[in-house]
């Protein structure tokens, strides 16, 4: 993997918050796909391309006041792909209660957009869907 497209991701990731996620779409790819599974997600859903992202975060705004994702780490898993350790911060619109879920994703870059992103529940899975041994 270039630097260039680890530097993407992370730019992606810096901008994914309720108030910025537009201005992250100029780095997403039309083709671009998420897929959040039950394992991960209270509504699990395949979202894809700039209007799969709005869905996405407008269902997180339908109960939450502030939806923020703060990336941790950041691993080369090889191939246009990047396995990030993030947290997942809100705040809930009727409650205001903040709560912070952590969550891992694998990252992938084509052509120099992000094309894609799955989630896991650990660590050792997000490797082994990247093709490395677990830690």
């Amino acid at each position: 993997m270039s630097s260039s497209e680890l530097e993407l991701v992370e730019r992606a990731f810096a901008l994914l918050d309720s108030d910025t996620y537009e201005d992250a779409l100029p780095l997403i790819d039309e083709r671009f796909e998420m897929t959040t599974t039950s394992e991960v997600a209270s509504e699990p859903d395949v979202y894809r391309g700039h209007d799969g992202v709005r869905r996405w975060w407008e269902t997180f705004l339908e109960v939450m006041d502030h939806v923020a994702l703060k990336a941790g780490t950041f691993q080369d898993a090889g191939d246009g792909r990047v396995i990030v350790q993030f947290a997942i911060r809100a705040r809930g619109r009727r409650s205001g209660i903040e709560t912070e879920q952590q969550a891992i994703a694998l990252a992938t870059v084509r052509d120099g957009k992000l094309i894609g992103l799955e989630f896991f529940t650990s660590l050792d899975l997000a490797r082994e869907a990247a093709g490395l041994p677990p830690r």
